[in-house]
């Protein structure tokens, strides 16, 4: 009888534990356009974006496009490296409700924080430079299109 009722509240946890993992690990999915009156610029130039992002089980694809210059990244979401079509390397995991990019291109590594709001329709992406350090953390905000 007891192994019956640790088995039964086993099973009810982890049916109240799905939804929150769920919620732990938001979809990213859609078209994403830069609003630059809502962002906080301080070591990036940017004038407009659009990030195209596809993302399933443990995957995800960018494709950011940025005043003609166009940058793709596959890659897995489990903090393996993988190869961006500018010759950087990436990688990507979940941290809670957070979708971390750390970046490399050359002697340069940036770390990206994407995080959605409540309602799935905006992004706040915190972009912090490692190496070389710089001051400020610069926040871009994205609206699903």
């Amino acid at each position: 009888m007891r192994n019956l009722c640790a088995a039964a509240a086993f099973l009810v946890a982890s049916w109240l534990a799905a939804p929150a993992l769920a919620q732990d690990k938001p979809n990213f999915t859609g078209t994403w356009q830069f609003d630059a009156s809502k962002s906080e610029l301080h070591n990036v130039k940017m004038a407009s974006a659009t990030w195209l992002i596809e993302e399933k089980d443990n995957s995800i694809h960018i494709t950011e496009t940025e005043g003609g210059r166009k940058l793709e990244l596959k890659c897995s979401t489990d903090g393996k490296d993988c190869d961006a079509s500018d010759k950087a390397k990436a990688s990507f995991w979940y941290n809670g409700p957070l979708l971390v990019e750390m970046e490399t291109r050359g002697d340069h590594v940036v770390r990206y924080r994407l995080k959605l709001a409540d309602d799935g329709k905006s992004m706040r992406v915190e972009l912090t430079h490692i190496v070389p350090a710089l001051d400020g953390i610069d926040v871009l905000m994205f609206a699903k299109s």
